[in-house]
């Protein structure tokens, strides 16, 4: 997996200071929404070009969150740190029922990340458990879940969080078709003292942009 670069930002001259120091180390510092979004055109170009919805949509979600800078900060040995771009974790099933830990490159170019991601995708596959490797522990990366059996509201993810937690947490459900449009719960969390709700929003109106 690549290594994504990051700087240490400057607290001091942060325009988020005050709320790094209020919200960001809170026994539980992270906050989040669920919304539902228009995935139609993502869901006739994967169809149309024999490709994974999955991984079509994935990159679309990726795409937008790089594009938000407050999505790129990561809490690290007591600084905060922007990388220049964030791949993703997600849970890969198996036929068995188990799934196992993938570890996905950010490419920009769809076709690359869709190539990189389907070989990710066979190694999950063919492991057992976790299939945790060394790429477990990386912070340029978010955590990404796929609940296709369930069009939930809302979602409580394992293991809760902790002071000091900074990786966002996306998940998606059931794709259905509501008056002739594809939609698809979407959940955001992420650490309050690196991101708001603003941040959420602009992240909601880009993904409507993106498959609108």
């Amino acid at each position: 997996m690549k290594t994504a670069v990051k700087r240490i930002i400057d607290i001091d001259g942060w325009n988020r200071k005050d709320y790094y120091a209020f919200f960001g180390n809170m026994p539980d510092p992270f906050f989040g929404l669920t919304v539902k979004v228009d995935f139609s055109n993502c869901y006739r170009k994967a169809k149309a070009e024999g490709k994974s919805f999955f991984l079509y949509s994935l990159h679309g979600i990726l795409t937008v969150l790089n594009s938000i800078p407050e999505f790129r900060y990561r809490i690290e040995d007591g600084h905060v740190v922007q990388y220049d771009y964030v791949g993703a974790s997600p849970t890969i099933a198996r036929e068995d029922g188990s799934f196992g830990f993938a570890y996905f490159d950010w490419y920009e170019n769809l076709n690359q990340f869709v190539e990189a991601a389907t070989a990710e995708i066979e190694r999950v596959k063919n492991a057992s458990g976790l299939s945790i490797n060394e790429n477990e522990g990386r912070n340029d990366i978010i955590y990404f879940t796929s609940v296709p059996w369930v069009d939930f509201t809302s979602i409580k993810h394992a293991g809760g969080h902790r002071p000091g937690d900074s990786i966002p947490e996306i998940a998606v459900g059931k794709l259905h078709e509501e008056n002739g449009r594809m939609m698809m719960s979407v959940s955001v969390e992420v650490n309050h003292g690196l991101a708001d709700g603003r941040h959420i929003g602009l992240f909601v109106d880009a993904l409507a942009n993106v498959f609108c």
